[in-house]
């Protein structure tokens, strides 16, 4: 009796270890699945990146015309990132644009926060500061900026350069301070009381934020382009003069 039960446990346990071998192997194979799959990911990745990054036209392409605004995009080979502009055509004058864009509370209608002047030099110099929020968990984005403007003598159009003033003011822990701005806005008179109006956005948020994500800043750009009119129809902005802004 004893020899038979100890037959029923040997069986037992030789069906056990074939379980345990199959168990096994079936673990090697999908760890070498999951393996394969993950490299080829990974390659596929960097072959994306590397087209992404060598792709471009060099030049402005149309890439949306509709609620009288006209959005452009430019990629050049070996940049990840595009530049935009957009154009559209309001019932104002240059001097109430100006006066539009020197006004921080503009900047909440682009969805940003904690908009201030840091500095007024004079009217056609000041400094601001704003903050954007990004979606989790990439860190807030801290803007310190120098707003410039010019007016050409001849065509009257008046142009306002955007570029980054990182160092103007202490870090701040709250956010990730972005140094690579280079944006700019140009009014330009055309007959019957209307401006055309172009915006550049050439920038770089920095840190990690996924270039798909910057790639798509041009969607927020028409949005506020298409408002534009509603904004320099605002009260506060209709008795604008500036000695520097000469009208035609």
């Amino acid at each position: 009796m004893e020899e038979k039960h100890a037959e029923v446990r040997l069986v037992e346990d030789n069906k056990t270890q074939k379980v345990a071998a199959k168990s096994k192997t079936w673990g090697k194979k999908l760890l070498n699945v999951f393996l394969i799959a993950s490299v080829s990911l990974m390659a596929l990745y960097f072959v994306g990146r590397l087209v992404w990054r060598f792709s471009g036209s060099n030049q402005w392409e149309l890439d949306r015309d509709t609620s009288g605004v006209k959005m452009y995009s430019w990629k050049a080979p070996g940049s990840d990132l595009k530049k935009f502009k957009g154009i559209v055509r309001i019932h104002s004058t240059p001097a109430i644009l100006v006066k539009m864009t020197q006004d921080p509370e503009l900047c909440l209608d682009a969805g940003c926060t904690q908009a201030k002047m840091i500095e007024r030099v004079d009217d056609q110099l000041q400094y601001y500061s704003f903050q954007f929020k990004l979606p989790f968990p990439l860190h807030a984005r801290e803007f310190v900026v120098r707003e410039q403007y010019y007016q050409n003598p001849r065509t009257k159009d008046v142009l306002l350069e955007v570029v980054a003033a990182p160092d103007k003011i202490a870090p701040d822990s709250c956010c990730f301070r972005v140094s690579d701005i280079y944006n700019t806005w140009r009014f330009t008179p055309l007959e019957n009381g209307v401006v055309e109006v172009e915006w550049f956005v050439n920038m770089n948020e920095g840190g990690f934020v996924p270039d798909v994500l910057l790639n798509t800043r041009s969607k927020g750009m028409f949005q506020l382009l298409r408002e534009l009119q509603g904004m320099a129809s605002r009260e506060k902005y209709q008795n604008a003069k500036f000695d520097f802004v000469k009208e035609r």
